[in-house]
């Protein structure tokens, strides 16, 4: 029961998000905006990667304090 109400939770709050907007730097979005339409895929992969890999690190975190708990 308690793993089903936690997975029903986390199934929320993953499809209720809101969608993530840029910050509107200038200098960045001139930037980004004045490199070939494959660069600007490359930069959307780049960002997708980083966060991937942070959010990786925090997940293994919490399992490595969860065992040794």
């Amino acid at each position: 029961m308690k793993r089903t109400v936690l997975a029903a939770s986390l199934l929320f709050a993953l499809l209720s998000a809101a969608p993530a907007l840029a910050q509107g730097c200038t200098q960045c979005r001139d930037n980004t905006a004045a490199t070939p339409p494959a660069t600007r895929t490359a930069y959307r992969h780049a960002i997708i990667l980083m966060a991937g890999a942070g959010c990786g690190l925090f997940i293994a975190t919490l399992v490595l304090l969860k065992r040794q708990s």
